[in-house]
């Protein structure tokens, strides 16, 4: 569903972008659509920290580590008790 659209754009860009139409054989809308697709993915790639390290460790500890213990001897040798 195309959907209507009013920008405010310098004069003399839309005369370079009506030659690059003409060029190309597409419309400005056109254009503009296929721009904003190109650029949408690589925004939409950004994710937080959380998501990036997320399955980092996945398959990388073993099932039958208890998380608890872990801890608990760090805490131990970090506060030496």
């Amino acid at each position: 569903m195309t959907v209507k659209l009013t920008l405010s754009i310098d004069k003399q860009t839309i005369e370079r972008a009506k030659v690059l139409s003409s060029k190309r054989g597409k419309s400005i809308s056109k254009i503009v659509e296929e721009y904003l697709d190109s650029i949408a993915p690589s925004d939409e790639k950004k994710e937080s920290v959380v998501d990036q390290l997320a399955g980092v460790l996945k398959n990388k500890v073993p099932a039958n580590v208890d998380w608890k213990d872990i801890k608990a001897d760090h805490l131990k040798k970090k506060y030496g008790c």
